[in-house]
C-alpha cells in the first residue's frame, strides 16, 4: 500500500530547548513544507493560442515551497464575497485527474467538480481551491503543496476552519482517502470521486462524513476500491454515503458533482470539536493530529499507532506501538497552557508539572517494538 510520508523529525529534542527546536519544525509537524511560502496572484492568466483560459470568476495564483519549487492553483470565491466583510465561508478543495497534471494552472479547473462551479458561479455558496499537481499522485511534495496552499488559502481569505471539505476526482478522488486519513483534524467531510483508499488507516476518519462516488463498470480504476472502503468503515461503526451508478464507466463525477442533495449535505457539515481521545494509525515517520506529534519508527513493520487520552485532573495517558517520540502541542481546550499535568507513556511516567504549550519527548530507538523513555523523566 502506498501511502504518504510525513516530513522526519530531527534528533532528540530535551526539555530546555523544546520551545527553540519546535519553533522549528513546527511547520514540518503540520504536514506543511512551504514555511515561507511567498504567492503570486493573478487574474485569468493571459493564454497562448493553445490554451485555455480561467473561467469567470476563478483566480488563478502561484505559490513557492521553501525549496523554491513552485505550484499553481486556482481559487473561486462566490460573487457575494465581497458584500459582507464578517462572514467567514466554508471552502472546498478539489484535486483533479491524472491527466490534468501539469504547470500551467488552467487544465485542473476544466474536469469535475470546477466546470460545474463555473455554470453556476452566481450561486455556489464555497470558495473553492483547485491545487496543480505536476506529476501522477498528490503524494510527497504534491500533498506539501495541497497544505501549503490551503494553509496560504486560509490566511488570504475568510474561510471558516470548521467548514473545510476535501473532494477529487480518480488521482485525486484517492488522495481525497490518503489526505484525510493522514490529517483527519482538518476536514469537516470527505467527497471522493471513483478512488480507493488505504484500507489499513481507515479507522482514523470512521467519525468523518463521507460520501462517495463510483461507476460501476470502472475499468480505470476499479469499482471494488470505493466498494472495500465503505464496507470498512461500516464495520467500524461508520456511516459513509455511497453512490454508485451501474451504467457509469470511470468519467462519473458530472452526475456525482450534479447531486443536489451532495451540496445540501455538506453545508450540514462542521468539523467537530478537538477530542480528548485521540486513537490514531499512521505510516511511519512523522505526523501530526489534533494536539499530538507523533513519530513512528521506521523499523516497525505495521502501521504504528497511537492511543492518547486527557483525564480529568491533568491525567493524560499515552499507550502505542511503533512510535519512537511525541510532542503534545497546544493552546486551546482540551488542554490549556499553565495546567498542572502528570503523563504517562505506556504506562510509564514521563513528566508532571506545569504544561507550557508544548511538550516533547525525545525520540528513542526501539527496532520495532516501543520501549520505556529514558529522557525528560518525571518530576
Amino acid at each position: 500500500m502506498h501511502m504518504l510520508r510525513c516530513p522526519h523529525l530531527s534528533a532528540a529534542r530535551r526539555p530546555s530547548t523544546i520551545r527553540a527546536a519546535l519553533a522549528a519544525i513546527i511547520v514540518l509537524l503540520c504536514g506543511i513544507e512551504a514555511s515561507h511560502a511567498q504567492s503570486t496572484t493573478q487574474r485569468e492568466t493571459p493564454p497562448k493560442p493553445s490554451q485555455r483560459r480561467l473561467p469567470k470568476g476563478f483566480i488563478g495564483n502561484t505559490i513557492t515551497l521553501s525549496n523554491r519549487a513552485q505550484r499553481k492553483y486556482a481559487v473561486f470565491t462566490p460573487p457575494q464575497y465581497v458584500k459582507d466583510e464578517n462572514h467567514k465561508w466554508p471552502l472546498i478543495i478539489f484535486l483533479h485527474g491524472s491527466a490534468e497534471c501539469g504547470t500551467d494552472g488552467i487544465k485542473q479547473t476544466t474536469v469535475g467538480l470546477p466546470p460545474y462551479v463555473a455554470r453556476r458561479a452566481m450561486n455556489f455558496p464555497f470558495i473553492v481551491v483547485m491545487p496543480q499537481a505536476q506529476k501522477m499522485w498528490f503524494r510527497g511534495q504534491e500533498a506539501a503543496a495541497v497544505w501549503a496552499i490551503l494553509d496560504e488559502v486560509q490566511s488570504n481569505y475568510r474561510v471558516d476552519p470548521d467548514r473545510i471539505y476535501l473532494t477529487g476526482l480518480s488521482m485525486g478522488g484517492i488522495a481525497s482517502w490518503e489526505l484525510s486519513v493522514l490529517r483527519p483534524d482538518v476536514f469537516a467531510a470527505i467527497v471522493p470521486v471513483c478512488g480507493f483508499a488505504p484500507k489499513d488507516y481507515l479507522s482514523n476518519i470512521v467519525d468523518l462524513p463521507t460520501w462517495a462516488f463510483h461507476g460501476a463498470l470502472d475499468k480505470n480504476v476499479s469499482v471494488q476500491g470505493s466498494r472495500d472502503a465503505i464496507e470498512e468503515l461500516k464495520r467500524l461503526g461508520g456511516a459513509p454515503i455511497y453512490t454508485e451508478y451501474p451504467k457509469l464507466q470511470h468519467i462519473c463525477w458530472d452526475e456525482a458533482y450534479a447531486t443536489p442533495d451532495l451540496w445540501r449535505w455538506l453545508l450540514k457539515q462542521r468539523r467537530k470539536p478537538t477530542p480528548r481521545v485521540i486513537d490514531y494509525v499512521f505510516p511511519a515517520g512523522l505526523s501530526r493530529v489534533w494536539w499530538l506529534a507523533v513519530e513512528g519508527d521506521k523499523a516497525y513493520k505495521k502501521p504504528c499507532h497511537v492511543h492518547a487520552e486527557i483525564k480529568d485532573g491533568g491525567i493524560i495517558e499515552i499507550n502505542s506501538e511503533g512510535v519512537i517520540g511525541w510532542a503534545i502541542i497546544s493552546d486551546a481546550q482540551p488542554l490549556m497552557p499553565n495546567t498542572n499535568i502528570q503523563v504517562s507513556w505506556n504506562g510509564q511516567p514521563v513528566f508532571k508539572g506545569e504544561f507550557t504549550g508544548i511538550l516533547s519527548i525525545e525520540p528513542q530507538q526501539t527496532n520495532g517494538t516501543d520501549q520505556n523513555p529514558s529522557t525528560n523523566p518525571a518530576k
